[in-house]
């Protein structure tokens, strides 16, 4: 059985209790989708995703817990041989914690539409099955803004941070490069991207943001089923954002994280889960740590 698998993104986000981090969180990060299977088939499905974030952790005052549950939708379909095309609808449920109270804001987050040109798939060109192959996308898209960007500074009932909002309220760019190459059983998947933030009507500009996955899998043939674990890494770095022109000191930063998943593949139907844990980080001038999160997704393939 030859798979292939396409790496790309899931909302990873973030809100500190006075800072915003646009490095690991909210609506404006990266997103890292895990191992999806035969980037030759169209593809739809869910995915769960359940976040943490520590902001201050040494203070006992200023301690604030931020935990984030993620409802995706997503599908992958192919209008002409060589286009792929990819679209994300999350839905968000966000819960911050302080000394004082809990704060909580559920709502559909931004959606994204991807459009990627096969440079290279020889799934596609071949046909007759080979013990080699590899697939070569580029290409790029758009998040619009479909969440929530609002809040008021001065009300008590809101989280007064930009990162905390189910959406970014801006229209962003995204460019994209996936690279797949797997020889029998074991196969390397790669990705870069970079996305480009505009200014929303709240005169807020998240930073700019470069991330990238690359994971080595191996696949186990189970009788009719296909079991294959992956370990790799995953990269972001952001710029910091704006506020009417004016730098926000305390925003940006980077994070590595160790990944670790298992796909399971079964006729039309796949099943993945996956867990990432930070190696590095430096997020909000240091006021804000990330902690390890997970991720579980099922998709049918036609």
């Amino acid at each position: 059985m030859k798979i292939k698998y396409i790496l790309f993104y899931i909302l990873l986000f973030l809100s500190p209790a006075t800072f915003a981090c646009d490095a690991c969180g909210c609506s404006n990060s990266g997103a890292y989708f895990g191992l999806m299977p035969q980037s030759n088939k169209s593809l739809i499905g869910v995915r769960y995703q359940h976040l943490n974030f520590v902001t201050h952790p040494d203070s006992h005052v200023l301690r604030t817990e931020e935990s984030f549950n993620v409802t995706e939708l997503y599908a992958r379909f192919f209008p002409i041989k060589r286009v792929q095309v990819m679209a994300f609808l999350p839905y968000r449920f966000a819960q911050q914690i302080t000394t004082s109270d809990t704060k909580k804001q559920n709502g559909i987050s931004d959606a994204t539409v991807l459009i990627n040109y096969n440079v290279i798939n020889t799934l596609m060109d071949k046909e007759s099955s080979s013990s080699f192959n590899h697939t070569l996308l580029i290409g790029g898209g758009v998040k619009v803004p479909t969440g929530r960007f609002k809040y008021d500074e001065n009300n008590l009932t809101d989280v007064a941070n930009a990162n905390f909002q189910s959406g970014t309220g801006s229209t962003d760019f995204i460019l994209n490069a996936f690279y797949t190459v797997n020889k029998n059983q074991w196969g390397l998947a790669m990705n870069a991207s970079r996305k480009f933030n505009t200014t929303n009507v709240e005169h807020y500009r998240f930073g700019n943001q470069l991330y990238g996955t690359i994971d080595l899998y191996h696949s186990f043939p189970i009788g009719k089923f296909t079991l294959t674990p992956n370990i790799g890494v995953y990269g972001e770095k952001s710029d910091l954002g704006t506020k009417e022109g004016k730098k926000v000191l305390e925003t940006g930063g980077r994070l590595v994280s160790g990944t670790i998943g298992v796909t399971l593949f079964a006729n039309r139907w796949t099943l993945g889960i996956n867990a990432q844990k930070p190696l590095s980080q430096d997020l909000s001038a240091g006021f804000v740590q990330a902690r390890s999160r997970g991720m579980i997704q099922v998709g049918w393939l036609f």
